[in-house]
């Protein structure tokens, strides 16, 4: 009877304890998954001035001071990005497309950050010149700006939408810039929701779990062999 119930405890027991050993190699990777974004947005020393510059500077890691003066596309209409939050306040971050001064490059902008409006029916109002001076931080687009679909809504001149994934076109360069002054308030950018240190916490906790589980194994185990 003891021998049918210790494989029947085993049974149960080794699946969980692999999979919490398997949820902390996750959280471990995790980690290092954030700590190579924190890397990768660390602000570069360039400043750009030109659409050639910006061409050069896509094939590289990191995050790059530009100023330079573009076109912003006004056949298109400004896409205001839903559910950014600042200091608690539920808002959106402005997008455009832009191309350099000379023609050679077409980026996506992020003109900053402003505050939803009271009604869903509408959209705040900016004014944004169709020739301006670009000044900000050129950085990659996250996999936070990608995760679902854009569900685009027009409304008046502009459109909300719930992502940029329907935003980036192949013409575009591989990234956004973040601008500095073009709005009131700038937007935070693409930083990780959470940082390296929780999922170390995290890991340290599902390994944690799996030793438990060990001993408690063993424990049960021995007694179990003493009693036959």
């Amino acid at each position: 009877m003891w021998l049918t119930k210790k494989w029947w405890f085993l049974i149960v027991v080794i699946p969980i304890v692999s999979l919490s050993i398997k949820a902390g190699f996750w959280q471990l990777d995790r980690a290092h998954q954030k700590e190579e974004l924190i890397r990768v947005l660390t602000v570069g020393e360039s400043l750009l001035t030109t659409g050639s510059d910006m061409l050069n500077v896509v094939a590289q890691s990191g995050t790059h001071q530009v100023q330079l003066t573009v076109y912003r596309d006004t056949g298109k209409p400004l896409s205001f990005l839903d559910n950014r939050i600042q200091d608690r306040v539920a808002g959106y971050e402005v997008f455009t497309e832009a191309m350099t001064f000379d023609g050679s490059a077409r980026m996506l902008v992020n003109l900053g950050w402003v505050p939803g409006m009271q009604r869903r029916d509408e959209l705040p109002s900016i004014e944004i010149p169709a020739v301006f001076e670009l000044k900000g931080l050129w950085v990659p687009v996250t996999d936070s700006y990608l995760m679902s679909e854009a569900d685009a809504e027009t409304l008046g001149d502009a459109q909300r939408v719930q992502s940029l994934t329907d935003l980036i076109e192949t013409n575009l360069l591989p990234g956004m810039v973040l601008a500095d002054g073009l709005l009131p308030r700038n937007a935070n950018g693409p930083k990780p929701r959470l940082g390296p240190e929780t999922h170390y916490g995290y890991a340290i906790q599902w390994f944690l779990l799996a030793l438990v589980l060990c001993g408690m194994t063993a424990v049960i185990l021995k007694k179990g062999t003493l009693r036959g």
